[in-house]
């Protein structure tokens, strides 16, 4: 009998432990169902892998994997905030959050700081992981420089250097706008984006991100980047510098997916070399990187594309000189000259609102024309303006000729730069020798002057527009193209007289530099009359207040130029500003 017991037991037991054997195989086979499950785990996109899920479909009798991914975006700074709610195809709410480098913003997008630089190939972690953390930290630094340090607490602003209440108050008041200063304060974001790894291709084995290929252009030129290739169409993508890589490959029925390399951010002893390192985060600032200059709106100026020498072109036919005259001289002169084209550059600091922040020490703009060195901002045009205007104003007061109280005030507001800035207000290569450690005092100045300026045209416009009692009508634009309708000559008009026997030479001021470039700030206050008789083709018959325009005008475009450091590199083709075109960062 006890034998039969014990027979039993051993029976019983040995059934419980193949029913539990074959559920076990039977769960583990639909467990098997949630194809790409282990590929979204902490060991391969670290915090991201608490939002990964199986999900049971009882009409399929297996698990699908519902795995979450960021898709990085750029959107007007808003401190402490997620900037908008969604509902995704699966009823989950979508959140935005803005990678600005505070604690809470790191916790909300799972930034996990990790030994060692992501190389592509190198490791099991998707690139993504590394990317949050440089533009967390790069929108850390930015905002710093703006005079906002952002603690612990996700609602509280601490402002540092700043004793000022009345300045710190205008500080807390812009930056909690959706936009402000010129062109609004934008740094990157990011989206919760849930996916399923049903329509994931076989060739991807990691969790891919997504931004679009302005976005990515974007990100990658704040981060220190120059783009190598940049060939959407073809999914060509290769970057690199200031430690970091982008590369690409092509993922059949999928698109363009890129690695992004990462490199470690250790304390630097120069503290000075990395916020130097830094650009503008604006929309305006952005748009230059693309060859694109932003135009004022406020002065009814358009946007114009500088970046390639069939842009420039275009941009004086059917723009600047209809009559095509200026485009066939700057054509001769780029026959002669590859890559040369004096005089349109001027239309940068004509045309560009003041994209330097207000309260920011960040002066530096990606360059948007290989050639973008002008008069407007070269000690020589400076001087000559400086002096030709001094010697215009002493002229007529020794006539008993009138003088606007405009060309006064900017001869006098010149004077009171140069005696209390010295040469870092008069020469470029003093001025760059700070980049975006100038000083706040300096920039500031400079700043209002330069709304001023714009104020002034403003106003006249209002004078002279379509519905006022006047018959004649002022454009800012009108005045811009008429300046650089005949500035795009000045090259060969300067030598030209230099050559001449006699030499037709001015005055160089003691200036010791290629006497064309002098003559050619001579020439720019000489064509004063024909830019005159061009307002007055135009419609626009007022030669005193055209030559008062003119003036202000170029001290306008001379105090743009130096709250601006302009940045060479290669740019992106116009025709990919604002293209949606997505690109996967795996």
């Amino acid at each position: 009998m006890a034998s039969d017991t014990t027979i039993s037991i051993i029976a019983l037991a040995v059934a419980l432990v193949a029913l539990v054997t074959t559920i076990s195989q039977v769960l583990g086979q639909f467990l098997a169902t949630a194809d790409g499950y282990r590929r979204c785990q902490s060991s391969v996109m670290g915090g991201w892998a608490r939002l990964t899920h199986r999900k049971f479909r009882w009409s399929e009798m297996r698990f699908e994997t519902l795995y979450t991914t960021p898709q990085f975006g750029l959107f007007p700074y808003m401190p402490g905030q997620s900037v908008s709610r969604e509902t995704d195809a699966y009823g989950t709410e979508e959140m935005h959050y803005q990678l600005d480098g505070s604690a809470w913003s790191k916790e909300a997008t799972y930034c996990e700081t990790t030994r060692g630089p992501y190389l592509a190939g190198s490791t099991e972690n998707v690139s993504w992981l590394r990317f949050i953390e440089a533009l967390h930290r790069n929108s850390q630094e930015s905002l710093k420089l703006f005079g906002i340090s952002v603690d612990d607490n996700p609602l509280e602003i601490m402002l540092r250097n700043r004793t000022n209440l009345v300045a710190q108050g205008k500080i807390l008041e812009e930056v909690t706008q959706h936009a402000f200063g010129s062109q609004g304060y934008l740094i990157p974001d990011l989206k919760l984006q849930r996916r399923s790894w049903d329509f994931v291709p076989p060739e991807v084995v990691r969790p891919l991100a997504s931004v679009t290929v302005c976005d990515l252009a974007v990100m990658a030129r704040r981060l220190g980047m120059i783009w190598k290739q940049f060939e959407p169409l073809n999914g060509n993508f290769r970057a690199e510098g200031n430690g970091h890589t982008i590369t690409s490959t092509a993922v059949r029925s999928m698109g363009t997916v890129l690695q992004i390399g990462v490199k470690d951010f250790l304390p630097n002893a120069n503290p000075a070399e990395d916020l130097n390192e830094l650009y503008i985060p604006s929309e305006a600032a952005d748009k230059m990187g693309f060859g694109m200059v932003p135009g004022e709106a406020s002065l009814g100026v358009p946007d114009y594309k500088l970046g390639t020498e069939a842009e420039v072109l275009a941009t004086l036919r059917n723009l600047v000189d209809p009559s095509r005259e200026a485009a066939e001289r700057v054509k001769g002169i780029l026959g002669a000259n590859p890559g040369w084209t004096p005089g349109i550059s001027d239309i940068i600091g004509f045309a560009a609102p003041m994209i330097r922040q207000t309260f920011s020490s960040i002066v530096r703009i990606p360059q948007p024309a290989g050639y973008a060195i002008g008069l407007t901002q070269q000690e020589e045009g400076f001087v000559v303006f400086h002096k030709r205007l001094y010697d215009l104003v002493a002229e007529r007061d020794a006539k008993h000729e009138p003088v606007s109280n405009q060309t006064r005030s900017i001869l006098h507001q010149y004077a009171e730069l140069l005696h209390r800035y010295g040469e870092q207000w008069e020469k470029q290569e003093v001025c760059n020798q700070k980049l975006n450690d100038r000083s706040m005092e300096f920039l500031d100045d400079l700043h209002g002057r330069h709304l001023a300026a714009t104020k002034y045209f403003k106003d006249l416009m209002a004078r002279y527009n379509e519905s006022s009692e006047k018959s004649q009508v002022f454009r800012y634009t009108d005045l811009m193209y008429a300046h650089i309708r005949h500035a795009v000559n000045y090259f060969p008009e300067a030598l030209e007289r230099i050559n001449a026997s006699p030499s037709r030479a001015r005055n160089n001021y003691g200036l010791k530099v290629a006497g064309w470039i002098i003559e050619g700030a001579h020439i720019y206050f000489d064509n004063i009359p024909k830019v005159i008789q061009d307002m007055r083709s135009k419609g626009f018959d007022q030669p005193e207040v055209v030559e008062e325009a003119w003036l202000t005008m170029m001290w306008k475009a001379f105090l743009w130029h130096r709250c601006h450091f302009l940045v060479e590199g290669a740019r992106v083709p116009s025709s990919h500003w604002e293209s949606k075109l997505p690109v996967y960062i795996g």
